[in-house]
């Protein structure tokens, strides 16, 4: 496909060529200066065909999951660290080392080559990345890691998290449980959809998904959920255009049952873009009922009334408001998915173990305390809460609980999430009645979910 030149200023932002390796350049160049990825591959899409788009998303999330041993390879075959060099040098070396030692489809010559020309143009170092790269080729046998006896630095090398999250993780899951939750954080996180149970039934879906030349499997949590292996492109399915599903992960589905509305009531959704949950919980009260959904950033509204009006939903009002100061209603339900650390689906934006540091856990706690508060005092007396985050961390889950129920949340009680999830579900219930799910089940993401009764 070609671009006329305005065309192409607007979509790649430093101005090169519509070519995949040049665009995974410029994605991974702008990540590394605090660009979200999630936006930018949405862009490529927009530009690229399925073939170049999916070798793009290969290029940049394998680059971003294996970034750190990428590293440390780079620092083996150069005479100085890769942290010194430039940031176009820097990622066109990861690119190359990606493809050089973790695909096998694509010859060493393209590789090299292509890295060498991107060089020319960017970073002015081809002879460097020309070198180097044909040097580890030759040399790829005798590459050694850190060994056991500082299992944090191995277990960061070898499996790309930083030092800060491995060495947290050991303290509170064990060296073992660690090391399998790294590599499950390197392996692509499941397409997983829910069925818009107002137009249509599980197996309808289904059916209508295998017909259309899609691989599906139902979930094994979620009734109503489905992943999808492969398909023909999941947004140009009729299905997807009728509205018949939403892209959303088991663990957020079950999130919303834990809320379980019903029809007529007044729900609050606190943190509701780009409205997965808003939309499921609008779903469960058969679109009856008022759902108000508040989002902070005045861009992200629009994802909220685009997936309501593609799924045919009504009652959902979005308001453009922060959670933590909305003083406006009293409501039956109400629905936290509170801002967080986001440390538990890492395997879905591998950018995010790269963009945050350890502060950002006090930072978001503060934010949860704050919204958690606030919303509280919204909820009728014998009203339902529930508190969730898609993090791993017990600062940002039950610690924020424990300081809100000694305070100024003395008059709720948790309630048992097993007696509003699905059986399946069960025992992914703690012994205080708490959701946990975390990506060691390949199925599902890392989420933490607690429901709360407001004494009448």
């Amino acid at each position: 496909m070609r671009l006329h030149s305005s065309q192409r200023e607007a979509v790649n932002p430093v101005g090169f060529a519509d070519k995949p390796r040049e665009k995974a350049l410029g994605i991974l160049h702008r990540a590394e200066t605090g660009a979200f990825v999630d936006i930018l591959i949405d862009q490529a899409r927009r530009i690229f065909d399925d073939r170049d788009s999916a070798f793009i998303l290969e290029l940049v999330y394998g680059t971003l999951r294996n970034r750190r041993r990428i590293d440390w390879i780079v620092d083996l075959f150069s005479a100085q660290p890769i942290a010194l060099t430039d940031l176009w040098t820097r990622n066109i070396l990861r690119l190359g080392v990606y493809q050089l030692l973790f695909l096998d489809r694509v010859p060493v010559s393209a590789i090299v080559n292509t890295a060498t020309e991107l060089a020319k143009t960017y970073g002015k170092k081809s002879g460097y990345v020309n070198g180097l790269l044909r040097n580890l080729d030759r040399k790829r046998t005798t590459i050694t890691y850190p060994g056991p006896e500082d299992p944090i630095r191995q277990l960061s090398i070898l499996h790309s998290h930083p030092d800060w999250l491995v060495k947290r993780w050991i303290e509170q899951f064990g060296k073992e449980r660690t090391e399998s939750l790294l590599q499950k954080n390197n392996l692509p996180a499941p397409l997983i959809i829910r069925t818009n149970v107002l137009k249509a039934t599980r197996d309808e879906l289904k059916v209508s998904l295998i017909l259309a030349g899609a691989e599906v499997t139902e979930t094994r949590y979620s009734p109503i959920g489905l992943q999808v292996s492969s398909s023909p492109g999941i947004q140009r399915l009729s299905a997807y255009m009728q509205g018949l599903f939403m892209i959303q992960d088991q663990a957020a589905q079950l999130i919303g049952m834990m809320l379980r509305p019903s029809p007529g009531e007044v729900v609050l959704d606190a943190c509701a873009a780009p409205g997965g949950k808003a939309t499921h919980l609008a779903e469960m009260m058969k679109n009856h009922g008022t759902l108000i959904a508040l989002e902070k950033d005045f861009d992200r509204l629009t994802k909220i009334r685009e997936n309501s009006k593609r799924l045919g939903l009504t009652i959902i009002i979005p308001r453009f408001q922060d959670a933590s100061r909305y003083q406006k209603g009293s409501f039956d339900k109400i629905l936290i998915d509170a801002p967080c650390s986001g440390l538990g689906v890492l395997r879905r934006h591998p950018d995010g173990r790269w963009n945050k540091t350890e502060r950002i856990i006090k930072e978001r706690r503060k934010i949860q305390e704050l919204i958690l508060e606030n919303c509280s005092r919204l909820l009728k007396p014998g009203g339902a809460l529930v508190y969730a985050t898609c993090t791993t961390e017990l600062e940002e889950n039950e610690n924020v609980l424990t300081t809100f129920l000694s305070g100024t949340g003395k008059e709720f009680t948790v309630e048992d999430a097993r007696s509003f999830l699905p059986p399946a579900a069960a025992n992914l219930v703690d012994e205080k009645g708490f959701f946990h799910s975390y990506p060691l089940a390949p199925e599902m993401d890392g989420f933490f979910g607690a429901r709360l009764r407001k004494r009448k």
